[in-house]
């Protein structure tokens, strides 16, 4: 399961993460772990089949998790049943050709209302005393490539108030309910885990509120705002 082991040596920097969380009681999107090394063998391929229909998933989206944190995961969306072992497999085959080992994280496929990014501190200006939320409706992969215009939303972290960087408060993608929710969401995991400014891939599906990855704010995310 996505919480037996936060060791990245095993899980990788994505699963440790999603271990930490889950762990922390953060709600994270069900689902399960091939490690870092292991191959599809017959045992292996027969129990990830049993434990993709135990958890009862249908559709699945599958990401590669190594043991770094400047590794940007691929990413295979709708996966069914019948084509998860050959999937894992490709993936497996592909990380091996660039030279690396990777675990795969396969969890249920969300249908999100809006997704998008919220970074710890205002990665504009520096602020530590504000958060940004990008925001996009439906289930957005694009917010990080730059390919997408998503709503931005400054909060102050100590009041929760707002300041709009694109639309106006009637015209955004999330609602006052749910800018609250990662507000506590964040100040929640800088309670837990004290370890520096980070960001968050975030997805509302069917009104609850999934964190789909964690990640330590690099220079490289500061410079996607220059």
């Amino acid at each position: 399961m996505l919480d037996e082991t936060d060791n990245p040596e095993i899980v990788g920097q994505l699963g440790a993460q999603l271990a930490k969380l889950a762990k922390c009681n953060v709600r994270i999107v069900d689902g399960f772990i091939l490690p870092i090394g292991q191959k599809l063998e017959m045992g292996v391929s027969n129990e990830v089949l049993t434990i993709f229909d135990r958890l009862k998933l249908d559709k699945v989206i599958l990401r590669s998790s190594v043991n770094a944190h400047d590794y940007e995961s691929e990413v295979i969306r709708k996966v069914e049943r019948d084509a998860l072992l050959d999937t894992i497999s490709y993936m497996q085959q592909n990380a091996a050709r660039r030279g690396r080992l990777v675990a795969i994280v396969v969890q249920r496929d969300l249908d999100a209302e809006v997704s998008g990014t919220i970074h710890s501190i205002n990665p504009v200006t520096g602020d530590k005393k504000e958060m940004l939320i990008e925001a996009n409706l439906w289930m957005n992969h694009t917010v990080l490539s730059g390919e997408s215009e998503p709503d931005m939303i400054i909060v102050k972290k100590r009041t929760g108030a707002l300041s709009l960087e694109s639309e106006s408060e009637d015209e955004i993608c999330l609602s006052p309910r749910q800018i609250s929710q990662l507000h506590s969401l964040v100040r929640k995991i800088e309670d837990r885990f004290r370890d520096g400014e980070f960001s968050l891939d975030w997805a509302f599906d069917n009104n609850k509120l999934y964190v789909l990855r964690m990640r330590p704010m690099t220079d490289k995310t500061f410079e996607r705002f220059k």
